[in-house]
């Protein structure tokens, strides 16, 4: 038996004058139990949608992760996205 990852894929729509924080804060990713890596990308027609590529060792460790937030911080960090995001997860094979 071999141990599956499980990728998150995250689409995000910044607004213009959050876009760098926003990339900042993907650095706090690396601190998380069961993170593995992570890869962002910019949308090539619209600056400010950025997809993120991240690899996790379960869902629950990403999940977890996203809990351990206060409602307060999601809000502040909510508050850099012009609208709401899209969320996928896939099982590498």
């Amino acid at each position: 038996m071999y141990n599956k990852t499980v990728v998150h894929i995250g689409t995000l729509h910044a607004k213009p004058e959050h876009i760098d924080s926003l990339i900042q804060s993907f650095e706090g990713l690396k601190q998380a139990a069961g993170y593995i890596s992570h890869e962002c990308y910019r949308d090539l027609e619209n600056i400010n949608k950025l997809t993120l590529v991240e690899q996790w060792e379960s869902k629950g460790d990403h999940e977890n992760f996203v809990n351990s937030f206060s409602a307060e911080v999601m809000e502040q960090w909510s508050g850099m996205l012009s609208q709401e995001g899209e969320d996928s997860y896939f099982e590498k094979l």
